[in-house]
């Protein structure tokens, strides 16, 4: 067991132990809270991530730290029309690139539609500058509009439970405030890793990516995140 493992087992290990705590009621309702976070999260995100796109300033800035195009590694394609490259050359690119998950497919997909074609853009170069950025504005969008409503909601339970306490279940509060609190554990680290492709992009370091890839319990939170299956990349 790596050490990124034992800190993840830590973490899921607290809460646990805080659903124990606060009861399965609270934590139910917490996990509920969780998922409507989300989903108003994904809602607002391409409005918002749209506005801060338009921002020269962020823009450049996100453009600067990730170096998109940096990842194809022979420069002669970074400034080729994605359509002057074959789909045997673009593969052996994209299979030599380090750009990070989720990042690559996206990378690829919008290469195959053309998806920034009405914007002027035609290099793989940008095609790969592009996306990184949109997928780095739409992760932090998506991470901001979470935290901000989470909070709000916290705020109201953490009321709620003041003026009126929740119920416990007894007898079967104790397993079910145990299950409780390890799956609203997983949510958490599944919503922290989701900043995972940001720092593999912002610090490109092998010590970094194998971290990752040598923790069985970070690989699993990373690869298999259904958040950032869900995060755009245009």
């Amino acid at each position: 067991m790596s050490l990124l493992d034992i800190v993840i087992a830590a973490i899921l290990g607290l809460f646990v132990l805080a659903g124990v705590y606060k009861g399965f009621v609270y934590t139910a309702i917490d996990i509920l809270f969780y998922i409507i976070c989300a989903v108003f999260a994904l809602l607002l995100m391409p409005m918002v991530s749209g506005h801060v796109e338009k921002n020269e300033t962020v823009y450049n800035a996100m453009l600067y730290y990730t170096e998109g195009s940096e990842n194809i590694k022979d420069v002669e394609y970074r400034k080729k029309n994605i359509t002057e490259i074959s789909n045997a050359e673009l593969e052996e690119i994209y299979m030599s690139s380090d750009a990070a998950y989720p990042m690559d497919e996206r990378i690829r997909t919008n290469v195959e539609d053309a998806a920034f074609a009405a914007n002027g853009v035609t290099s793989l170069g940008d095609y790969f500058n592009t996306t990184m950025v949109i997928v780095t504005i739409n992760i932090t969008v998506f991470m901001g509009l979470f935290i901000v409503m989470r909070a709000i909601l916290g705020f109201v339970i953490g009321w709620w439970n003041y003026a009126k306490p929740l119920p416990v279940l007894k007898k079967f509060d104790l397993p079910a405030a145990i299950g409780a609190g390890f799956i609203r554990g997983v949510l958490a680290v599944f919503l922290i890793f989701m900043l995972c492709p940001i720092v593999l992009t912002v610090l490109p370091f092998d010590v970094v990516s194998d971290l990752v890839e040598k923790s069985k319990l970070a690989s699993f939170f990373y690869y298999s995140n259904f958040l950032l299956r869900l995060i755009p990349g245009v």
